[in-house]
């Protein structure tokens, strides 16, 4: 009699959020870190279950399949975006903290500037590992 070696499905799950270290060309920026709703959190879901919605809505109304203007496609991401930055730390501005408000993290996302944190974020929220969590081997 063989004895096979079981898979624990208890041993990873998803996590509604979690903290990343920002990386920019694929290195952590020291220090800095932000807590992202993850896939399975109320915000993104809802937003993918809104747009989806609408996307049905519009395809039932007029029969065809109509594509939002670019500009308003980014601005629709950068708030989405924004939604899903949760908190952050190791932020700051003229030698002070920034407050992850609704705001600052929105201005932050637009800043042409700093399109190094646009790309940092889009990758974190991107990379469905961080918010899986795997409990320690036995």
């Amino acid at each position: 009699m063989t004895t096979e070696t079981l898979f624990d499905v208890d041993s990873i799950a998803d996590i509604g959020s979690a903290e990343v270290n920002l990386k920019v060309n694929g290195q952590p920026v020291p220090g800095v870190f932000v807590t992202l709703a993850g896939p399975e959190h109320a915000v993104r879901k809802s937003y993918a279950l809104d747009k989806a919605r609408r996307m049905r809505k519009q395809l039932a109304r007029t029969g065809k399949l109509e594509l939002d203007d670019p500009v308003d496609e980014q601005e629709d991401e950068t708030v989405h975006m924004a939604s899903c930055v949760l908190a952050w730390r190791g932020i700051g501005k003229g030698g002070q903290a920034l407050p992850c408000t609704k705001e600052n993290v929105l201005a932050l996302l637009a800043d042409p500037a700093k399109g190094w944190f646009r790309r940092a974020v889009k990758e974190a929220l991107d990379d469905v590992e961080n918010f899986i969590k795997r409990s320690a081997a036995p």
